[in-house]
This record gives structure tokens, sequence and C-alpha cells, in this order.
């Protein structure tokens, strides 16, 4: 079953909707985090419950957002990988530069949703890389010429 790119964009737009209604209803967080992936702690999930499902909520519509501009391009694998690890580890800097900074730019549920976000990130930018190794492996290979085949000017006759 394939989805249309068209419903891919409104369930992302729908995700950040969800999260700024439910963003709405609640304070922001006040804490002084030590590192920006403080939320994975399962005291975090215990002590604020609803904001963890904010910050996942969020992460999950970054984490689908370039991989659903990057469904627009057919191959060019190695160009996706490589545009996929630099918007994670921007986003992990980011992060690491708020709570590090203790900056009020965007609020923490933010920064972790970025941080989460990032570290999804990881994975399809891995899956790529490798697709685009292996496909420009195999286009070098097709390339070459058979040397089990014998040459036509080769004849003895």
């Amino acid at each position: 079953m394939k989805i249309g790119k068209e419903y891919v964009l409104a369930i992302i737009g729908g995700l950040f909707l969800l999260t700024y209604v439910l963003q709405s209803g609640i304070d922001p967080l006040t804490i002084k985090p030590s590192s920006p992936y403080v939320f994975l702690n399962q005291t975090f999930f215990n002590t604020y419950p609803f904001t963890a499902a904010i910050i996942f909520i969020r992460a999950l519509g970054l984490f689908l957002s370039p991989l659903w501009v990057f469904s627009f391009f057919e191959s060019a694998h190695l160009a996706k990988g490589g545009s996929l690890l630099v918007i994670a580890g921007l986003m992990q800097l980011y992060a690491l530069q708020q709570t590090a900074t203790a900056s009020k730019m965007v609020t923490l549920e933010w920064s972790f949703s970025l941080a989460a976000a990032g570290l999804a990130l990881l994975l399809p930018t891995a899956l790529l890389l490798l697709q685009g190794m292996l496909h420009s492996a195999h286009e070098k290979i097709a390339a070459a010429p058979n040397p089990f085949t014998p040459d036509d000017d080769d004849d003895d006759d």
C-alpha cells in the first residue's frame, strides 16, 4: 500500500498542529538539562509524560519532513544521505547549544524534539549512504568489460 505524497504532507502538518494544540495546554519546561538527551531518561517520562508525548510527536514530524522532501528525487542516494547527515548533525548541534547556553530562542521541548529527530535521521542516513555506495559499485562493475567473453577480433580462422 502506497500513500500519496500529499497525504504524507497532511500527516506531517497534522503532527505539528497536534503538538501545537497539546503544547498550548501546558507550561513550558523550566528544568536545567545537562544534555539534550535528558528526555530519554525514565524519570523524565514518569515526571513529564504529557511533555514527553509532545516531544516525540514533534520529533516524528521533524523526522518525516526531510524524508518527504527527498521523496521527490529519484536516485542520488549519496547526495540524499550526505544531506541527511548534515541536517542530523545541525539538529544535534543546535539542541546541544540550546541546552549548554540555556538560550531562550526556542523552548526546551523543541530542543529535545530536534535532538530526537536528529538521532532518528541517522538510520535513513546510513541506509541511503549504503544504498548509494552499492549502486555506484554496481554501475562500475556493470560498465567493466567481461574478461570471460571471447573478443570478436581474436578469430584464428
